[in-house]
């Protein structure tokens, strides 16, 4: 008898044809597919706000360089400014050492109170290069001093390598507050603030964590991007919060009337000083905190999806 015509053993079942399906690797996420995709549900390790941000002080306290650092960028950004001949006040000043978009829209508000409105925003794309400068310094420095306990000059040196995605991050901040600009009139003024601070509070929550992704992987600028947006939204992790208490806080600081430094001028009181480097140094302790806080989830964050290839097309013959 053939193994053709043998019987099967009872309760025997054939076994299912094969697939000739291929399975396709997953496509692929870009920056906007991050941004729209359904969040992965979960929990993270990511320290709480309070923890965050009582680390972000203690590293910031606890390195000398890191203060000298901060206090001289604020005195350097003020004598550009005297020099390009801005007459104050120097509240405009506080915020120029913030996380973007916050620093991003003090950097708008400078530029048109030196030059205009109309030549203001071609100035704008110096203040864009001095800000991504100094928030790569200042990122590289407190990586530094969170994974060694020090930073030395090789930090500012290290910086430039992340000078492309700070640049990047200001530029898409920029984006987000020329997005706003145009909508929010449209909505009415009462929205048009609303607009306004979800833009600042959009672009701290998705492109809060690339720099320090920059200064702790190697990473090309797209999945740098793309990346910070896969942590900053990762579930129960407190992001969305934490950057809307941060731009709520220092908007607020901002808009104080009769603080130190309000007044016309460019000879700053001692207490005008006083007030802005600590609110200066207080914007280093927030970037310190989104650091110490990407630190804690970088293992956790889900990598893109791999670039989906091309089916391969059969030779002719």
């Amino acid at each position: 008898m053939t193994n053709k015509n043998k019987k099967r053993p009872s309760g025997y079942r054939e076994s299912p044809p094969a697939s000739t399906d291929v399975a396709q690797p997953p496509r692929r996420r870009g920056l906007f597919d991050s941004i729209l995709a359904p969040r992965v549900p979960g929990s993270t390790p990511m320290p709480s706000i309070l923890t965050s941000l009582g680390r972000g002080c203690v590293t910031v306290a606890s390195s000398i360089p890191l203060v000298l650092t901060s206090i001289l960028l604020l005195l350097a950004m003020w004598l550009v400014l005297v020099a390009l001949g801005y007459e104050g006040p120097f509240a405009l000043l506080v915020n120029v050492l913030g996380v973007p978009p916050v620093g991003t829209f003090n950097d708008l508000n400078l530029s048109i109170s030196v030059f205009g409105v109309t030549t203001g925003f071609l100035a704008l794309l110096v203040f864009i290069g001095l800000r991504a400068i100094i928030q790569a310094v200042l990122t590289v420095m407190v990586v530094d001093v969170l994974q060694t306990g020090s930073a030395t000059r090789w930090s500012v040196v290290r910086s430039l390598r992340i000078l492309p995605v700070t640049l990047a991050v200001n530029v898409a901040c920029l984006g987000l507050l020329m997005a706003s600009s145009f909508v929010g009139p449209l909505l009415g003024q009462g929205f048009g603030l609303l607009i306004l601070l979800a833009s600042l509070v959009a672009g701290v929550y998705l492109l809060g964590f690339a720099p320090a992704i920059a200064a702790t992987e190697r990473r090309g600028l797209a999945d740098t991007l793309g990346r910070s947006v896969r942590a900053g939204r990762l579930p129960g992790a407190g992001n969305l919060m934490f950057a809307a208490i941060y731009v709520v806080t220092f908007v607020a600081v901002l808009a104080i009337p009769g603080k130190p430094g309000a007044m016309v001028g460019v000879n700053p009181s001692i207490a005008a000083w006083v007030v802005g480097i600590v609110v200066g140094l207080a914007h280093v302790a927030v970037l310190a905190a989104l650091v110490f806080r990407y630190l804690s989830i970088a293992d956790v964050v889900p990598e893109a999806a791999p670039r989906r290839q091309p089916a391969a097309r059969g030779r002719r013959r």
